[in-house]
Parts: structure tokens; sequence; C-alpha cells
């Protein structure tokens, strides 16, 4: 297939291609001008090129999946950024006993609860004005995500672009992400730095398979939590999945362990109710909040919608 066959396909077309013949489209996109189309077309459509490069990373060459592979990430960037807000940051409200010159805000009450005298006299200073001051607290999350072969399909595109949100959202924060299936691995620990670009490609080149074991993931994120010896007002863990386990024990008795511990929930393609009554339990044993989403792409904004409860 010509770079001049392939530009006349738009990209509904060529993801039909890939779903009904893998293989076959992978030869006609393994070549310079299957490059060149796409990196046109990830111009267009940010979301386009994870997608397909999750079809294709098999068992296209080498020399191009690096390629196929960059633009997804750039992708996946692209779109975390405009999801994102890097306003969106805890913050601390602490009342002063004085007021300094600079100071934003003044606490009014406080000033006249100590001040009573001083107010009916008309002789109050700015000594004895209370001023408030807010600080940026410093929030430790661990992001626990369900990868397993029940979401297929699904799970990596939304774990690179949950991730990626998340990544920009707590840039300045400790964050640790934990991916699960039948077993768990610890992908980034809440105390390590690790660039986003590495985080994307390790979720791109990894695979959505085995059972789901929530309790080994809740597990697995409650050990990096326990890494954080700070107050625990300021450590949580947020745990997406669509609840339906069919491996380990009953994951209510390790999410009362946690300090809290919130759930945004997927339904599931199959007994999709039982699975978000999970979710809700897990987040009320949790004393977390919990987010119903009817689709993959709602999770990011869940995300962030959960981030700036927090």
């Amino acid at each position: 297939m010509t770079y001049l066959a392939i530009q006349y396909k738009n990209l509904e077309a060529i993801m039909g291609m890939l779903k009904s013949n893998v293989y076959a489209a992978t030869d006609a996109l393994d070549c310079e001008d299957g490059v060149k189309f796409f990196t046109e077309k990830s111009k267009e459509s940010n979301m386009v090129m994870p997608e397909i490069y999750f079809f294709i990373r098999r068992p296209i060459s080498p020399k191009y999946k690096n390629i196929f592979r960059r633009l997804a990430r750039q992708s996946i960037l692209k779109t975390s950024l405009k999801i994102t807000s890097r306003g969106i940051k805890g913050t601390l409200k602490k009342i002063f006993p004085y007021y300094e010159i600079g100071m934003p805000e003044f606490d009014l009450d406080e000033t006249i609860q100590h001040n009573p005298l001083k107010i009916y006299e008309k002789s109050l200073s700015h000594k004895d004005i209370y001023g408030i001051k807010r600080q940026q607290q410093k929030r430790n999350v661990v992001l626990i995500l369900d990868t397993s072969g029940s979401m297929y399909g699904k799970t990596l595109l939304n774990a690179a672009l949950t991730t990626s949100v998340l990544a920009y959202n707590m840039e300045k924060e400790n964050y640790g992400i934990v991916l699960f299936n039948s077993t768990a691995m610890t992908l980034k620990r809440i105390n390590d730095k690790k660039s986003i670009i590495s985080i994307i490609d390790e979720i791109l080149d990894s695979e959505a398979v085995g059972f789901t074991n929530i309790q080994i993931g809740l597990e697995k994120g409650l050990k990096q939590l326990n890494q954080v010896k700070e107050n625990r007002k300021h450590k949580f863990g947020i745990l997406i999945t669509d609840g339906n386990y069919n491996r380990g024990e009953n994951p209510l008795t390790i999410s009362k362990k946690y300090p809290k511990l919130h759930v945004i929930g997927m339904p599931a393609e199959n007994d999709a109710d039982r699975g978000l009554d999970t979710c809700r339990e897990l987040a009320k044993a949790g004393k977390g909040k919990f987010f119903a989403v009817t689709d993959y792409k709602e999770i990011p904004r869940a995300l962030i919608n959960l981030l700036s409860q927090t």
C-alpha cells in the first residue's frame, strides 16, 4: 500500500482494517509512507495513535515500532495536558495572631473575638489583626490501576492517559503507581522520581492480561503509602477498577486499613451492577469517595475531579 493509497483512507477505515486483519494492516503500515501518514494524522486526532499502537506493537518491525510508540506517547501527553490543570492543588489555611504587609487575607472573626475592647474604643492597629496564609499541602497518593484481561482493549490506554494526568497534576507532590491483574507490580514508588515519558513507555509496552485480584493490588498500594510517615490526613489511595474480582480474598478487609481509599468504578462488560456495588463498598470501607463512570474515556476527568476535592 503506497502513501497515496493510504491517504485516501480515513482513520475509521484504518481501525477497521486493524480489527479485521491486524497482520495485513501492519504490513501496510510498516514502512516510511505509513509513518508519514500517521505522523500527519496524529496532529488531527490525539488519541488515535495510542489505539493503533496497541494493535500493531507486536507484529510491527523494531525499526518502526519506536517511531509509532513515540507518536502514541506524544498523543497521550498532549491529551493529558488538555485534561489536567496545574492549578488544582490542595491548600491549607493557617491563621496567625498578627498581620504582615503582603498577607493576601485576614480573619475578621478571629480579630473581633480577640479584640472586642479595642474595636469598641476604635484603637485597633494592624498588630491586632489576625492574618491568613494559605500553604500548599503536600499530598501522598497511590494510584492503583486494574489491568486485568476483563478490561482488555481499554485498560492500557486508560492507564497511560490516567497516569499521565496524575503525574502532571501532582508534579511537586508524592505519588506512586501500582498496576494489578492476577499479580501486582509497582510501576512507580511513592518516594521515587521518575519521568512521565518512562512511565508511559512502560505502560505502552505492558500487557493487559490475567484475572482480577483487587486484594493484591490494594496490598501493594498500602505498602507504598506506609513508606510515608506523615500525617494520615494527606495520604490516600485511588483505586480504578470494574470491581469484578475473580482471584484473591475479599478486598474489603484490606481497604479498611487505608487512611483513605477513593474508588473510580467503571462498568464491566459482564455483571456491571455487581462490580459497581463492590466499588461502592470498597470506597465506603476505605472512608473515601466513589465515582462511577460510564466509559473509560471519562476516567482521567474523574481523577481530576477527585484530586480537586482532596
